[in-house]
């Protein structure tokens, strides 16, 4: 049984335990401040944190080698990229760099990216994959997106680490710059759960969002510099930079993991305040919006 507010009402949830019973907040289930709503996910940490070790453990039930795979992926994309990049095409992310440091260089773009793409694209139709909890519960539905980013993140932050620890071997050693990674790390976070709440509730009204999420991340992703550095936009599209935090957080990690450089802290300020938006807007939206979910699943 999990104890997680004062005022509860018992519900018994087969989508999470057979054998556990959850006590919800019944002031979850009434309109509200959504400033009230977010504040109580303090209270659901418990709930949280359940959930999220199943979606976790989860992803890999079943497979041959289990909960190896959130190591095994992010090495064989590395040794695969080193490969390709350091012995056939031989390319060189800048003037001074050998050519198997594009393959960090990508990787230290690919894995941030990747851990967002993942949230926001689960999000869509993690609400449509649980209607016993929207209809015959009373549940807090905005954990389900918060849940699959933090669930996403545990994955990106394992590759995070193993990328770290890749550089370290590349460059025989670690730059002092490496304490900065959890100060870029927050508003990354930020920034995916405020989407994918976005997005989670938008997937339900329109079932044709997570075709067009795909679509859209795609685009996105090559409007990053993932595969190039920022200094090869254009500059007469150097303000497009600007206007996607992506950009200033995966060119802060390169700064800090790489390069040995402290973050841009004008970037890092634009982008901080736009995912400290993104989250509270995105958040308000599903809020205001989940009360209509049980009408339509």
């Amino acid at each position: 049984m999990l104890d997680l507010v004062s005022e509860e009402k018992t519900v018994t949830s087969p989508s999470v335990a057979p054998t556990q019973t959850i006590k919800v907040d019944e002031r979850v289930a009434e309109r509200g401040s959504s400033l009230a709503a977010l504040l109580n996910l303090w209270n659901l940490r418990n709930l949280i944190s359940l959930m999220v070790h199943r979606d976790f453990t989860g992803r890999y039930k079943g497979s041959l080698l289990g909960a190896l795979w959130p190591l095994l992926n992010p090495l064989g994309h590395m040794f695969l990229y080193t490969f390709l990049f350091n012995v056939i095409l031989q390319v060189r992310f800048g003037k001074n760099a050998g050519t198997g440091d594009f393959a960090l260089y990508l990787m230290c773009g690919f894995l941030p990216w990747s851990a967002m793409a993942e949230s926001i694209a689960s999000s869509t139709t993690k609400v449509l994959e649980l209607p016993n909890l929207v209809k015959r519960v009373v549940f807090p539905l905005e954990t389900l997106p918060l849940i699959v980013s933090i669930s996403s993140f545990l994955s990106g932050s394992i590759s995070i680490v193993l990328l770290i620890l890749f550089a370290a071997f590349r460059q025989h050693g670690l730059h002092s710059t490496i304490l900065f990674v959890p100060l870029i790390f927050i508003p990354h976070f930020l920034f995916t759960a405020g989407l994918s709440w976005f997005f989670g509730s938008l997937g339900v009204f329109v079932r044709d969002c997570r075709h067009f999420i795909a679509l859209a991340l795609s685009a996105w992703m090559y409007m990053t510099p993932i595969l190039y550095p920022p200094e090869r936009m254009p500059a007469h599209l150097q303000f497009l930079l600007w206007l996607n935090p992506m950009a200033g957080i995966i060119t802060d990690y390169r700064h800090v993991i790489i390069e040995g450089q402290l973050p841009n802290f004008a970037w890092y300020a634009e982008y901080s305040l736009v995912s400290l938006v993104v989250f509270l807007l995105g958040f308000h939206f599903f809020y205001k919006t989940k009360h209509s979910f049980a009408d339509i699943v």
